[in-house]
């Protein structure tokens, strides 16, 4: 079977993953923790970032850069501004959000339906992309595995909103 598959109502199970990494990153952006935030995206959004701030801070070497990334203050100072930006962009998603079905396009690439408590219906835009990598110690399912936010296609959806 190839193309988009759904999957009725998986995202609203309770103990869906895919599910809680959309939670865990939607409750990140209202509450502006940056570094709840940064363990939702994925190593090649996170790899882009450290690029940028290793181009930007160009004293630092990249390990004390990656080390940084543990501590809130420096997530708090690089990550707030994007943040703020996507809370105001996708401030309707905030509160009481309804989770619709999950669409696979891959064994490993996922869309996640998302809309407003208020609104009935999805339109083309009302999702957030995901995808499927080898877990860390804190973040790991039965299969080795958890879903992580596809931040590149995520901010580049949010792009389009403004």
């Amino acid at each position: 079977m190839g193309g988009l598959c759904l999957i009725n109502n998986i995202a609203s199970q309770k103990d869906n993953p895919a599910r809680e990494t959309v939670t865990s990153f939607l409750e990140s952006v209202k509450t502006g923790d940056s570094f709840a935030f940064w363990n939702t995206l994925d190593k090649r959004g996170q790899g882009y970032f450290l690029g940028l701030w290793f181009y930007a801070m160009e004293t630092m070497n990249i390990e004390t850069i990656i080390k940084l990334t543990n501590e809130k203050e420096f997530l708090d100072g690089v990550l707030g501004p994007i943040i703020s930006a996507l809370k105001e962009s996708i401030g309707e998603l905030l509160n009481n959000p309804r989770f619709g079905d999950i669409e696979y396009h891959s064994p490993h690439c996922a869309n996640i339906i998302v809309t407003p408590a208020d609104r009935e219906t999805a339109g083309e835009d009302d999702y957030i992309p995901l995808v499927l990598e080898l877990g860390d110690a804190e973040n790991i399912d039965n299969n080795l595995t958890c879903w992580k936010i596809d931040t590149l296609k995520c901010f580049q959806l949010n792009k389009s909103m403004h």
